[in-house]
């Protein structure tokens, strides 16, 4: 059976990046016997004859779409990706009368409003390795289909979101019909999983609706076997995409140990939880490549972390930036301004704490996503922001009232003093011009970490000359 995969993503900032999600499906799918060809769309210069040749060269039997955003997350200089994805889906439809299935991050986080925004013929909640081949099987009875995760079109709800148990019983991302030495020269970075699920308790966080809570672990020595790959494929800087690298602190050990074993010389850069950052860990960390950690540090407000669900504390924040840079990674603290309990006064305490601690990078924006099944979306409800029927499909930002008015006066005061600080709602420190000149003369890696070079000709500047 012909399957087609299509990632439709065409969004290029803060940079391109390499369908993982479709990788691993498209070496699911093989596995089980199934002939695959893979659509990128991100690099094609026209996307309609790029779908056109695909469906005309290869007729496919079934086609499935990766959706892996919604929308790109900020304020106040939002972009919807779903009236692209329709294009995609109306073109799809023009020319092939293969079943099409929707899948991907952000289709879990929206599956029925996005489904009949589409009108697919089905979708995939949650993680599709498993489920999609199952669900082929059958195609010819989707519409009773019970397979874990599976929504059809005329279903009001599914089971349960789809969840793969053994994570090491997957095969590896097949990376053969996508363009990695692209993504490495125009994105700077490969990506790479040791994990998966999230048992934090952010009340915005859409982890642990896209994986599940529990956390499940990948061996280490297939995860240095992936880097491996990466390395051959001529891509040498990766991003961890786990959630939370650093929990469990044992298995992110274990990973660098491994890295360490088989001398791999990737380098890559993660996210961390302050909390679980020690000495031993920063060391390993550094040893095995890693040149940067990005911590989702939110606030650095002690009452604004408490309301975010945080279990950290501006302590925690001081303590993990310093180990870091004891050891020689860049740092970068992620905040969402305009949180529940955000205050001029919670915000000056954040602003304080990053200009204390002096990380490489800050990145910071402005609102907060809200997503059904969040404690946020539950507080958006219960203060009027959002009433009960509400789809989500447009973006809505949840935004303190008590700076609501304010809050991007604020912010483009502070960024004016602070030109190593990313504001992406705003467009500051973030634009494909930037990006474009950084990556032409070989910058790679994070574009954050090589924030340091405008602080250091910023330092230069205020050295008196005698």
């Amino acid at each position: 059976m012909r399957i087609l995969l299509i990632s439709p993503n065409m969004e290029n900032l803060p940079d391109p990046v390499a369908p993982l999600g479709l990788a691993y499906l498209s070496s699911a799918l093989k596995f089980q016997g199934y002939e695959v060809q893979c659509l990128d769309l991100c690099f094609v210069e026209n996307w309609e004859e790029a779908i056109a040749k695909s469906i005309r060269d290869f007729s496919p039997e079934a086609i499935g779409l990766s959706l892996r955003n919604v929308d790109n997350l900020s304020y106040p200089n939002t972009i919807s990706y779903l009236p692209f994805y329709k294009k995609v889906m109306e073109r799809c439809r023009e020319l092939s009368s293969a079943s099409i299935f929707l899948g991907g991050s952000g289709f879990t986080l929206l599956p029925a409003a996005i489904l009949r925004y589409l009108g697919a013929d089905g979708g995939i909640v949650g993680e599709g390795e498993e489920t999609f081949p199952e669900l082929l099987k059958g195609i010819d009875k989707i519409s009773s289909c019970t397979i874990e995760g599976f929504l059809a079109r005329d279903a009001e709800d599914f089971s349960k979101p789809a969840s793969i148990r053994d994570l090491d019983s997957l095969p590896p991302p097949d990376w053969s019909s996508l363009d990695l030495r692209k993504y490495f020269k125009e994105g700077g970075m490969g990506n790479l999983q040791s994990k998966r699920g999230c048992p934090f308790s952010c009340i915005y966080c859409t982890y642990p609706l896209i994986e599940g809570r529990k956390v499940r672990l990948r061996s280490p020595a297939k995860v240095a076997q992936d880097a491996e790959d990466l390395i051959r494929r001529g891509v040498e800087n990766a991003f961890l995409v786990d959630n939370i690298f650093n929990f469990p602190e044992s298995h992110a050990r274990e990973v660098c140990r491994a890295l360490v074993e088989k001398g791999i010389p990737l380098q890559w850069s993660c996210y961390a939880h302050p909390s679980y950052f020690s000495p031993a860990l920063a060391e390993d960390m550094k040893t095995a490549g890693c040149t940067g950690v990005e911590f989702g540090t939110d606030s650095g407000s002690p009452r604004v972390l408490v309301q975010l669900g945080k279990n950290f504390t501006p302590d925690d924040i001081r303590r993990a930036t310093r180990l870091a840079r004891k050891v020689g990674l860049e740092v970068c603290h992620s905040l969402s301004l305009g949180a529940p309990g955000e205050t001029s006064e919670t915000l000056q305490e954040t602003f304080e704490l990053m200009e204390e601690i002096s990380p490489t990078a800050v990145i910071a924006m402005v609102g907060l996503r809200i997503f059904p099944g969040t404690g946020l979306a539950c507080l958006a409800e219960a203060e009027g922001m959002i009433a009960p029927a509400h789809d989500f499909l447009e973006p809505t930002f949840y935004i303190a009232p008590a700076i609501k008015d304010k809050i991007v006066a604020f912010v483009q005061e502070k960024a004016k003093v602070h030109p190593d600080w990313i504001f992406p709602g705003l467009g500051v420190n973030v634009s494909l011009r930037l990006q474009t000149k950084l990556r032409q003369i070989g910058v790679k890696g994070p574009l954050w970490e090589h924030m340091k070079i405008k602080r250091e000709r910023r330092a230069s500047k205020k050295v008196p000359h005698v």
